[in-house]
């Protein structure tokens, strides 16, 4: 309930596309936080390489998606 109130906050304080961004980050984050040793889940497994790459290379086109400038309309 929490995460998907602080989507909405996000989306109340910026846009649609960010909103967007911000949710299609938090996936490979969470797949690798549910990879670390944690109580209760018992014994820690391995991302395949894979998905590292995968993860890698969504990670980079968000970044450089974000951070390219817009271009105006003249």
């Amino acid at each position: 309930m929490g995460f998907n109130i602080s989507f909405l906050y996000l989306l109340k304080i910026s846009s649609a596309v960010v909103s967007c961004l911000a949710s299609t980050f938090s996936v490979p984050i969470s797949v690798f936080v549910f990879t670390l040793p944690l109580p209760y889940l018992g014994v820690a497994s391995s991302l395949p390489t894979g998905f590292v790459a995968g993860a890698i290379i969504l990670v980079m086109g968000l970044l450089v998606y974000a951070w390219t400038p817009s271009v105006s309309a003249r």
